[in-house]
């Protein structure tokens, strides 16, 4: 099985969503439904950083990439939880390429970054016999993922894209929407415009470009026409409430007197 590392360097478009729920049980219903990974969203949803090496292994077990968005860039945040498994870090608002830098160096070991070592982990097969080996598949294989989400950034995109350690630029719209001043109408002309045009400079920069929360079929052939190939398709809550609306709609319907 091709690791999402992997997927990204061969130009392959992925899916994903975001998991919310903090159950390693929703984290195996959503990995055995065959998408290619999954973000643990410690930004927004109800997760413990001592129970993440669950997650990862429940997702794992069904061959779905387990990532992670931290609350913000420290890089603790970052040691902690690639020391749990996951093979991916999402950085939330990144403004300019001096704080891109410093997410994906918190990502790497020297002499590619500066994250913390230790081989007695979960990551590291809770053993030193094979350092080198282990320092090195590390390094290769994490993923750094960096969520610009206002105006600003996205005037600082060109210097970003020199990063070269950097794997997926992701464009937070309904932030970016909120910094140009329609918060929410995240398919205004003005929002839109400016999504694809930093996406048609991070294809160019050979890396991968994300953006929106497609909920149907139709927005998600929107994201991929747009340029997008990292797409996180709806939020594990939405999808849940969804299905009982729709069924309770309908129960409804067939006993109102």
């Amino acid at each position: 099985m091709k690791s999402i590392k992997e997927k990204l360097k061969n130009g392959e478009s992925l899916i994903g969503t975001w998991n919310t729920l903090g159950s390693t049980m929703a984290t195996k219903v959503i990995a055995s439904s065959g998408l290619d990974f999954q973000i643990l969203d410690l930004e927004h949803g109800p997760f413990s950083l001592s129970n993440i090496h669950d997650h990862v292994a429940s997702s794992k077990y069904y061959d779905c990439s387990c990532l992670l968005r931290i609350p913000d860039n420290q890089k603790w945040i970052s040691l902690q939880s690639l020391d749990q498994g996951v093979e991916g870090i999402v950085i939330p608002q990144i403004e300019d390429a001096s704080s891109a830098k410093e997410a994906v160096a918190s990502l790497k070991y020297f002499p590619d970054g500066n994250r913390g070592f230790s081989p007695f982990t979960f990551s590291g097969d809770f053993t030193n016999g094979s350092v080198e080996e282990f320092v090195r598949k590390s390094n290769l294989d994490s993923v750094s993922v960096i969520l610009l989400e206002s105006i600003d950034s996205l005037e600082n995109l060109p210097e970003i894209l020199k990063i070269e350690e950097l794997d997926v630029v992701y464009i937070g719209a309904y932030d970016l929407s909120k910094s140009m001043g329609v918060p929410g109408d995240i398919f205004n002309k003005r929002v839109v415009s400016k999504v694809k045009e930093a996406t048609d400079l991070i294809n160019k920069s050979g890396k991968a470009a994300g953006s929106f929360v497609p909920q149907n079929e139709d927005q998600v052939k929107f994201c991929l026409d747009l340029g997008l190939r990292f797409i996180t398709y709806s939020v594990d809550t939405f999808e849940l409430k969804n299905a009982f609306l729709k069924v309770n709609k309908v129960f409804r319907s067939l006993t109102k007197d």
